[in-house]
């Protein structure tokens, strides 16, 4: 369920109600507003508000961006999803949660992506978790470390980004999975100064099994960040588990010393591998699924006045 406030400039809010009806929204609002800026300059605008369910919305959003009269200098939009809506509609169609607007999944992943102290601090602090628990082997502090690793949406940053291509999107993603997995790594050595070897925990898979593994995760990941319903934690979880232990075997092991028979290479390629299965499956679910980067990259196109 979405509701949707598009302030347009005096005289734009027919067509951008035009558009709403033609997504098959029932009712819209409109109504007069003035708007102020520092300077106390005013601007009349056309307010149009909509309740409707999910795949409505995005449909409408993604119109409204790309139609020839919007101006993102002098439109602005936001989407709110409310616990409930009784409208136009019964609630079975306005609960339909499938697929959210593309500038909910891009703007989520944004902020997942942004790097800043709480970020590093919350990968390094649950990587300690990680990493000791799979010296001791203890599978409960293993899942209590991955449960705050945010690792996998930056592998959906990156799907996404090459799907929509928008490239700062698509670089803050690639930034954001590197400084990640280095900080992991670190957290590893920082445990393996503390410990003892040997590393109790030594369930890895192979490279098949990773490849196919992280490519249904990478679809269920995809699915999960798209759809309102479920619990997208879990399946995050699941993406980190699959993931996340190479780098904190290999930070534990830069310290413990390499064993001939540790298969590093291994596992080094099955991180790899992993890895990148995840990123092409997510993306391609996503293309699959409708997500549209046209307006987006218009929207980013002229506020940064580069391609």
């Amino acid at each position: 369920m979405r509701l949707i406030t598009v302030k347009a400039p005096t005289g734009q809010g027919q067509k951008v109600m035009g558009l709403a009806f033609s997504a098959g929204i029932l009712q819209v609002s409109m109504q007069q507003a003035k708007q102020y800026t520092p300077d106390r300059m005013e601007r009349k605008l056309d307010v149009v508000e909509v309740e409707t369910d999910t795949p409505r919305a995005k449909q409408f959003i993604e119109t409204l961006m790309v139609a020839p009269f919007y101006d993102p200098d002098t439109f602005a939009f936001t989407i709110r999803h409310p616990e409930s809506v009784f409208a136009a509609e019964t609630p079975r169609k306005e609960t339909n949660p499938f697929v959210r607007p593309t500038t909910d999944v891009y703007d989520e992943l944004w902020q997942f992506t942004e790097i800043t102290p709480s970020l590093l601090g919350r990968v390094f602090l649950s990587s300690i978790l990680l990493s000791f628990g799979m010296v001791e082997d203890l599978i409960p502090l293993i899942i209590a470390g991955l449960l705050f690793l945010p690792y996998h949406h930056h592998m959906l940053t990156v799907g996404l980004g090459s799907i929509l291509r928008e490239w700062r999107f698509l670089g803050q993603g690639l930034l954001a999975l590197l400084l990640t997995t280095i900080m992991i790594v670190l957290a590893g050595s920082c445990v393996a100064l503390f410990t003892e070897p040997p590393i109790g925990f030594s369930e890895f898979g192979s490279p098949l099994t990773g490849f196919i593994l992280a490519s249904v995760i990478g679809v269920a990941a995809a699915l999960g960040a798209m759809d309102d319903a479920g619990r997208r934690e879990l399946v995050g979880l699941a993406a980190t588990a699959h993931i996340s232990v190479y780098p904190a075997w290999f930070g534990l092991k830069l310290v413990f010393g390499f064993q001939e028979d540790d298969r590093w290479e291994e596992h080094l390629l099955t991180f790899g591998i992993n890895t990148l299965s995840l990123i092409v499956a997510a993306g391609i679910t996503f293309a699959i699924t409708g997500m549209r980067g046209d307006g987006i990259r218009r929207f980013v196109k002229q506020k940064t006045g580069t391609d």
